[in-house]
């Protein structure tokens, strides 16, 4: 596997604001914990009441949906210190704390950025959801917390996908 320096000249750097998914993750928790809690006599009054159950439906939703998004950011939180793509002209390199990729273009099978343009999406690191699948079977994970991630996004989909590979800045 090449090192960095072999990838070639450098293009730009993305750190992830970790931090942001603390703080996403704390605010999703105490939503889906109070929704939680709001759904147990929706539910119960819906049954008792042979309601449609389309309201009780939405806050047993909205809750699965908080919580299950402030555990997966408290995880990311916790093992994503340090989180940094540093795009280069051959390839990409990824960096946190105790892990170091050096992946080339060429390294890289499958780019899928599901992300939603929407102000919910926006908040919550949505926006961005691009999936990075590499030969060896690792992947990565991208998301709207990684500063300009929009184009960092977009760049390595036209390197992997179209072959046009990034050029540096003074380059272009």
């Amino acid at each position: 596997m090449p090192g960095e320096q072999e990838l070639g000249a450098f293009v730009g750097r993305h750190q992830t604001d970790v931090a942001r998914h603390g703080r996403t993750g704390i605010i999703s928790l105490v939503i889906g914990v109070a929704a939680g809690a709001a759904s147990i006599p929706i539910v119960i009054q819906t049954f008792e009441e042979s309601s449609s159950g389309t309201f009780a439906g939405l806050v047993v939703g909205v809750a699965l949906l908080c919580l299950w998004s402030g555990i997966t950011n408290g995880l990311r939180y916790t093992t994503r210190h340090g989180e940094v793509y540093t795009v280069r002209e051959g390839g990409l390199v990824y960096r946190r704390t105790g892990e170091s990729r050096v992946i080339p273009w060429e390294s890289i099978r499958k780019v899928s950025d599901s992300g939603q343009q929407n102000a919910i999406s926006a908040a919550m690191g949505w926006d961005v959801h691009c999936r990075i699948k590499v030969h060896n079977g690792k992947r990565l994970l991208l998301t709207g917390f990684t500063h300009d991630a929009a184009n960092l996004s977009r760049t390595i989909q036209r390197a992997v996908k179209e072959g046009i590979h990034p050029l540096p800045p003074e380059r272009t």
